[in-house]
């Protein structure tokens, strides 16, 4: 047998052979780019349910207790005015709320990186921070809240502070 036939057949297999491996991987990347689009598509619903539980939480709470509803509302219209007892147990609900919206917003955040994409709870956020007993709050005390939620949440008192305060 000539071996430059031999040769010629051998490169031959091979070529049909790297072919083959480059389909197989081409079709081995589509398969992993719909896996990884599933996830995220399953990551994002995740979020968004729990986002909602979040806000149930909430709701759930101030229905269930409404004498901490009181305090809240009495709360919002003036922190300096409640008796120290009440600025506790306000300062409690406060944290307790803000928690759950910060936890929204990492998750958001963390999805897409996006503020904007949390416009939703925007409003909640300016609704509470647009009341002068929140204000006061906010000036007198601390929180241990994530950077970019603490720098979105003073943001957003910058921003409503300019309108005039709701009582």
């Amino acid at each position: 047998m000539n071996w430059d036939a031999i040769s010629a057949i051998g490169e031959t297999i091979g070529a049909v052979a790297v072919v083959i491996s480059l389909l197989y991987l081409a079709v081995q990347i589509r398969q992993n780019t719909n896996h990884i689009k599933s996830n995220i598509a399953a990551t994002e619903l995740s979020a968004f349910e729990r986002n909602i539980a979040s806000g149930n939480r909430v709701r759930e709470f101030f229905l269930l207790n409404p004498e901490l509803l009181e305090l809240y509302m009495k709360g919002r219209k003036s922190y300096k005015n409640l008796e120290s007892n009440e600025k506790i147990r306000f300062d409690m609900i406060f944290r307790n709320v803000f928690s759950e919206i910060q936890g929204a917003y990492i998750r958001q955040w963390s999805i897409d990186h996006d503020p904007n994409g949390f416009l939703g709870l925007t409003k909640v956020v300016d609704q509470d921070v647009s009341c002068v007993g929140i204000q006061e709050l906010l000036q007198l005390a601390e929180f241990d809240w994530r950077p970019e939620f603490k720098k979105f949440v003073f943001d957003r008192l910058e921003i409503v502070s300019g309108a005039s305060p709701v009582d």
